[in-house]
C-alpha cells in the first residue's frame, strides 16, 4: 500500500523529469540546483544559528563589523553594556557607540590590539581586544571583543588592579628614597674654615671614580659627606648604598655584603640573596664604621675593588660589578694594621683621596648656624636662644660632636614653655663638665674629697649667679630636687648670700 508521503514525493520527481520519444529519461538542471541552495542555505542558518548562540553565551561582549566598520553582529553581553537593543545595532557604525574607535586603524594595519583601554559611553575605562579578520592576505572585517561579561566584576579587578598599581608606584619610590643620597653640600652647615676646606677637598674627589676614605670622629657627619659626594658625582642618578659595617654581626655581614646564592648554607633562603654590593652596581657603595669589618670580608672586598667582579657566598658563577667605594671610620687603620687587625693592602688602596671631618670643638663659631638649621629643621624657627644658654654650649667640648649638639637642642625644645632657650633647658652634665673644665679641677693636686667639694661649690655658685639666686630654677638647672639642693646649699654656706646684686 502506497503511503500519501510517497505519493507526494512521487509527483514532485514527476513534475522534475521527463522522458524523450527514445525513452531517455531528463532531469531539469535547475531543479537540482534549486534543491541543492535550499540544503545548503539551511545548513547556513543552523550554522548561523548555532554561532549566534554560542556568542551569546560566551562571558565577554563580541561585536562584529565589516571592513566599513558597520555592525554586523553585536551579542547580548555587548548590548547590555551599551545599553542598546542588539538587532537595532545591526547596520549602524561602530561611531555611534565608540566616537574615538580605533577599528579603522586596526583593520589598515591588520594587527590586533589586546588588552587595550577604551571609554565605554565617553567616561568609563574599558579593556577590550581588537581582533582584525583575515581571508588570505585581505583584511575584511574586524572583531571587538570585551574582556568581562559581568561589568560590576571588571570594575571590582580595574580598582583592585588600580590599587595593586599604587602600592607598586609607592614601594618603587620608597626603595628608590632608601637607595638614594638624601643630602648634598649645601646640607652640610658651616661657615669655619675647617668645614669649607673638607666641603672643597670632597667636592674634588666626587668629579672621580676612585675611592673615598672620609676620617673623623663619631658624631661628626661623615656619612653626610658621602650622601653629597654621591649627589655631586656623574653616579648621582644611580643607588646609593649604605652599610654600617659596626651595626651588622660579623658572622651575617659577609652575606649581607656579598650575597648568596640558594642554598649556600643551612637556613639559607631558597632564592638566594641579593648583597649590598651587588644592589650599588653602577651606584655608590658607602661602608661606615670601616675599621668593625672582618679580615676575611676585607679580602673579599679587595679582590672585588680590584676586578670588579662578584662572587657570592656558595656561588662559583663570577657576576660583574661596577660602583664607587666610600669608606668612613673613626678609628686609627695604621695602628690596626700594626696590631694585624687591618689589611695594609686594602689600606693603601682606600688612602688614595682621604678627607678629614673636624670635630664640632674645633669649629665652634658654627655652632649658631647649626642651631638656627636644626630649630628651622624641627619647625621651631620663632625660638631664640639666650646669651647665657648660647655660651654654655659654644663653651661645652661636644666629645659627640654635632650628633650629641642636635640631640641636646632636641631635649631642650621639648622643655621650653615659651619661645626662650634658656640655661635651665639644657642638660645639667652639660653645664656641670663645662664649669669643671672652666675652673681646671681635673689637673688639681688636692685630694680627691677636697676637689670634689671645691668643684660643687664653684657650680652651685656659678649655678646660682645665673639664676640671681633663684633656688627652684637652679635645682632643675643642676638635675637635683628643690630639698637636696638646700642641703648642698647650706653645707657651703650659700643661703645668705644676696646672688641678684652680684649677677
Amino acid at each position: 500500500m502506497v503511503t500519501d508521503e510517497f505519493q507526494r514525493n512521487q509527483s514532485n520527481i514527476s513534475r522534475c523529469i521527463s522522458i524523450n520519444p527514445d525513452g531517455d529519461v531528463r532531469v531539469p538542471h535547475d531543479a537540482f540546483i534549486e534543491n541543492a541552495q535550499e540544503k545548503e542555505i539551511g545548513e547556513l542558518k543552523y550554522l548561523v544559528s548555532s554561532l549566534e548562540l554560542i556568542l551569546n553565551n560566551v562571558y565577554s561582549g563580541i561585536i562584529f563589523c565589516d571592513r566599513k566598520c558597520n555592525i554586523v553582529f553585536m551579542n547580548h553581553v555587548y548590548a547590555e553594556l551599551l545599553g542598546v537593543d542588539r538587532n537595532e545595532a545591526v547596520g549602524k557604525s561602530i561611531y555611534k557607540f565608540f566616537p574615538d574607535s580605533r577599528l579603522p586603524l586596526v583593520l589598515r594595519s591588520g594587527k590586533a590590539e589586546l588588552g587595550q583601554r577604551c571609554s565605554l559611553r565617553g567616561e568609563i575605562p574599558f579593556l577590550v581586544n581588537r581582533i582584525p579578520i583575515k581571508r588570505g592576505n585581505e583584511t575584511i572585517g574586524i572583531i571587538l571583543q570585551s574582556i568581562f561579561k559581568d561589568y560590576a566584576s571588571f570594575k571590582d579587578l580595574v580598582a583592585r588592579l588600580n590599587l595593586l598599581e599604587s602600592k607598586v608606584k609607592s614601594y618603587k619610590r620608597e626603595l628608590k628614597s632608601l637607595l638614594s643620597a638624601r643630602y648634598s653640600f649645601d646640607d652640610i652647615v658651616g661657615e669655619s674654615s675647617t668645614i669649607r676646606e673638607a666641603k672643597t677637598i670632597c667636592a674634588k674627589y666626587a668629579k672621580t671614580e676612585a675611592p673615598i676614605l672620609i676620617l673623623g670622629a663619631t658624631g661628626t657627619g661623615k656619612e653626610l659627606f658621602a650622601h653629597a659626594i654621591h649627589t655631586a658625582s656623574k653616579r648621582a642618578a644611580a643607588p646609593f648604598v649604605c652599610v654600617n659595617c659596626a651595626a651588622i654581626p660579623k658572622d651575617l655581614l659577609e652575606s649581607e655584603l656579598f650575597g648568596y646564592a640558594p642554598g649556600a648554607f643551612t637556613g639559607a633562603h631558597h632564592k638566594g640573596k641579593t648583597g649590598k654590593i651587588r644592589m650599588a652596581d653602577k651606584g655608590t657603595l658607602f661602608l661606615d664604621e670601616m675599621g668593625d669589618l672582618p679580615l676575611n670580608a676585607q679580602a673579599k672586598l679587595l679582590r672585588i675593588l680590584e676586578g670588579k667582579v662578584l662572587e657570592r657566598v656558595g656561588d662559583l658563577k663570577p657576576i660583574p660589578v661596577d660602583f664607587r667605594l666610600i669608606a668612613a671610620t673613626n678609628k686609627d687603620l695604621r695602628g690596626m694594621i700594626s696590631r694585624n687587625e687591618f689589611r695594609e693592602e686594602l689600606f693603601y688602596r682606600l688612602n688614595t683621596m682621604t678627607v678629614s671631618v673636624p670635630r664640632l670643638s674645633e669649629r665652634k663659631g658654627d655652632i649658631p648656624l647649626l642651631l638656627s638649621y636644626f630649630l628651622n629643621a624641627m619647625g621651631k624657627s620663632r625660638i631664640r636662644c639666650t646669651a647665657g644658654a648660647m655660651e654654655i654650649l659654644q663653651r661645652y667640648p661636644w666629645p659627640g660632636n654635632v650628633r650629641e649638639f642636635k640631640n641636646v637642642i632636641e631635649r631642650a625644645v621639648s622643655l621650653i614653655d615659651r619661645d626662650t632657650m634658656d640655661v635651665e633647658h639644657l642638660p645639667s652634665e652639660i653645664i656641670t663638665l663645662q664649669y669643671d673644665i672652666k675652673r681646671g679641677r681635673r689637673d688639681s693636686g688636692k685630694l680627691l674629697s677636697k676637689q670634689l667639694f671645691q668643684c660643687e661649690h664653684d657650680i652651685l655658685v656659678e649655678a646660682l649667679k645665673m639664676t640671681k639666686g633663684n633656688m627652684s630654677k637652679t635645682a632643675r638647672i643642676l638635675g637635683v630636687s628643690r630639698s637636696t639642693f638646700y642641703e648642698k646649699c647650706k653645707k657651703h654656706n650659700l643661703l645668705s648670700y644676696n646672688w641678684g646684686s652680684n649677677c
